[in-house]
């Protein structure tokens, strides 16, 4: 895997390119953009999921349907191909594993959208299971934080969803979310995609995303992510310098899936489990400026949790004060691990 000092002298002439193709698509309306416009929308998708499922190591495609109502009211019905993405949850979760939705970039773009072609939809691992469910829309809330945080993150939409197996004629009906396509993200944020590198300087990053996101996981309590080896990060280029957008939370102590239980000793201080400093070393005020701008925004960060209406009002409660803790007791906090 290379590393980014050994990136070449085209690379700013390539980026400046792809960068002016990317605004004049950003400001198009994207099959997100018309999904994205309230709290829940509800999609039917029709394809072959028991094919799907019991080919859980291949990557194959399988034609299928979706159909949902836009603001206008209108009907939208849509080719597409249903696919298996992920790796853990991928064979953790039986009943309906983690999917990417695949449009057609032909389609799109006939039909005056951008041709931003590549959904992912986050399930919930066992049917009918509450702590599942609940652990989703969880984990849904915790990308909406970091919303609130930095426009530099993943939007999400979620669902309501309706699954026709097109070989059982079965139907399945759960919660679930979407991601933005990460090509959508990009042309959002001016920014170029960047694969096949370990960025292990300190340097190359630009700070601000850096400590933020390296705050946000240790208030979250996350230590499934990697700073240097792109793990469950997503590296991008912009002004010749890394920023990182975090995803997958799952395994957050604020997320709490069932699969991703603490240990028992842990149980005895639940506000204080889950947190690790993960980012490079920093001066303390320079955390300390990150840290005063999250905190401005603890209101809105709290509303997000209270506003939800698919959580019990226990499971509120247990969010939000594992949140306060954090901003109540950040002199206290730990920041002695560093890479």
């Amino acid at each position: 895997m290379k590393t980014l000092s050994k990136t070449t002298n085209l690379y700013p002439i390539l980026s400046g390119l792809l960068l002016l193709s990317s605004s004049i698509v950003a400001q198009q309306n994207s099959i997100f953009d018309i999904i994205n416009y309230q709290e829940v929308i509800k999609i039917n998708l029709s394809f072959d999921l028991s094919s799907l499922q019991e080919n859980r190591r291949n990557k194959e495609a399988y034609p299928g349907r979706l159909n949902f109502t836009d603001q206008r009211g209108e009907p939208q019905s849509w080719e597409v191909d249903m696919s298996l993405r992920g790796k853990f949850r991928r064979q953790r979760c039986q009943e309906m594993p983690p999917l990417t939705i695949d449009f057609s970039k032909k389609d799109l773009t006939e039909a005056g959208l951008a041709p931003f072609d590549d959904l992912k939809l986050v399930t919930y691992c066992m049917d009918n299971d509450q702590a599942a469910r609940e652990a989703l829309i969880r984990e849904y809330i915790t990308y909406k934080l970091y919303n609130q945080l930095t426009a530099i993150s993943f939007r999400v939409q979620l669902v309501k969803m309706t699954i026709e197996d097109t070989r059982s004629g079965k139907k399945i009906t759960q919660m679930a979310f979407l991601i933005e396509d990460t090509a959508q993200l990009r042309a959002r944020l001016g920014a170029t995609k960047v694969e096949g590198i370990r960025v292990r300087n300190k340097m190359e990053f630009q700070p601000h995303p850096l400590r933020l996101t390296t705050l946000f996981q240790y208030m979250i309590g996350n230590q499934d992510w990697g700073l240097t080896i792109s793990k469950n990060i997503k590296y991008l280029m912009r002004a010749g310098k890394v920023i990182i957008v975090p995803y997958d939370f799952d395994f957050s102590a604020l997320v709490g899936a069932s699969y991703a239980m603490p240990p028992k000793e842990s149980l005895d201080k639940p506000l204080t489990y889950g947190r690790a400093y993960l980012g490079f070393e920093e001066e303390e005020e320079d955390l300390r400026v990150i840290f005063n701008e999250m905190r401005n925004k603890r209101k809105e960060l709290l509303l997000v949790i209270r506003k939800c209406r698919y959580l019990r009002a226990s499971v509120k409660k247990e969010m939000e004060a594992y949140i306060n803790f954090f901003f109540e007791h950040y002199k206290d906090l730990d920041f002695s691990r560093t890479l």
